[in-house]
């Protein structure tokens, strides 16, 4: 695509333009390896595209890719569950203890069977499970995609075993996003759920069934534990405390009136990844981060990107009939269209999130060719 050309000719300017210069006029930074850290960054994963696009190649490979990840998201839900267990009997020592600022805040010195920093403070009421990833926060994304990814790929699925599996899978899912403390996921993944199941049922009777499945299902899950009460509760004394639209606007303002410049500061000053190489800028709002790094220049054309791909991988959704297909294709779509203009933090700017764009926009543009093969198949069986 001419997008995606342009969105590299975009970053490579800022790289020759901005990053090489600074370099020259910096003997403390390694600027010029800071802007190699910001291609792998923006760049280094759209490939992804193509891998998805040509390796499934068939029903059969994309039968297989499905229950793949079906299974990385259950395994993934079912060592973060041991890790929280672990957490609450003392096996792994926890926060407590720890010196200030360890004790109230994520810290490798708290870490416990599987990721990385963690928060397990029971006496102040502050958990923050990092799940089977370096930081908490990235684990909060992963099950944000996990939830679009197991609905679409349970809904999909011909097999019974498969779909039972998928079912089990989402309610893996929500078990983790509970127990977890991460706010975030707490009030996306449910509310994504409820959005996907309405969206693709059809007939009423079975959604209907589905709905009060769920609602006792939560039911139970509150009155046993009363995890739902305690994280609602720190929910909203959080975002009381900090609300997400007062802290993206802050951040708005604070870089449009400081670093708003055609080619930005150069490529990699926000990355964690670079800062070994250098001092970096923490920001923590999406379009902050593009415009400080690439200017205001490459936030327009990365706009135009997402956009672009985002109505492509619309009109492929929308051209499939088959009914598993299309539902399959719909909450791949949703997710495409989330996280392309995810204002808060920077999901698309790292792992696990940017491995699924990219590799699922691939799978859409795909799946209408799959159908056509499917039915051309048919056809001649007939």
């Amino acid at each position: 695509m001419i997008v995606i050309a342009l969105f590299v000719f975009t970053c490579l300017l800022t790289f020759f333009f901005v990053n090489i210069p600074a370099d020259a006029t910096n003997a403390k930074d390694k600027i010029t390896l800071m802007g190699l850290v910001g291609l792998k960054v923006w760049l280094g994963y759209i490939p992804l595209i193509l891998c998805a696009y040509y390796c499934l190649n068939n029903q059969k490979n994309l039968l297989l890719f499905n229950h793949f990840l079906l299974l990385l998201i259950l395994i993934a839900c079912s060592l973060c569950l041991i890790q929280y267990l672990f957490l609450v009997h003392g096996i792994c020592p926890g926060s407590t203890d720890l010196p200030e600022p360890s004790n109230t805040s994520a810290s490798l010195r708290a870490q416990c069977f599987v990721g990385g920093s963690l928060l397990f403070n029971p006496g102040k009421n502050l958990i923050r499970l990092p799940g089977t990833f370096v930081a908490p926060w990235q684990w909060a994304w992963f099950l944000i995609a996990s939830s679009f990814i197991s609905y679409g790929v349970s809904f999909s699925e011909p097999s019974r075993l498969w779909k039972g599996l998928g079912f089990v899978t989402i309610i893996a899912v929500l078990v983790a996003t509970l127990i977890s403390g991460q706010r975030t996921a707490l009030l996306l993944v449910p509310i994504i759920y409820l959005v996907l199941l309405l969206t693709t049922q059809k007939r009423n009777k079975n959604l209907l069934v589905k709905l009060i499945i769920l609602f006792i299902v939560s039911i139970i899950i509150s009155t046993q534990t009363g995890l739902v009460d305690e994280r609602i509760a720190n929910f909203i004394q959080r975002w009381q405390y900090s609300p997400p639209q007062e802290f993206i606007v802050k951040q708005i303002r604070w870089i449009t009136s400081n670093y708003i410049t055609l080619l930005g500061n150069g490529l990699g000053k926000t990355a964690s990844a670079a800062r070994r190489l250098g001092s970096i800028t923490l920001v923590e709002t999406f379009p902050a981060q593009i415009i400080y790094e690439i200017g205001i220049l490459g936030y327009l054309v990365f706009l135009s990107l997402v956009t672009t791909l985002t109505i492509l991988t619309f009109k492929a959704y929308r051209s499939l009939k088959t009914p598993a297909l299309r539902g399959l294709g719909l909450c791949l779509w949703a997710f495409i269209l989330f996280i392309s203009y995810n204002p808060y933090y920077y999901p698309l700017a790292v792992d696990p999130v940017a491995v699924y764009y990219w590799f699922i926009a691939g799978m859409l543009f795909k799946l209408p060719v799959l159908e056509q093969e499917t039915l051309s198949i048919s056809s001649e069986k007939d």
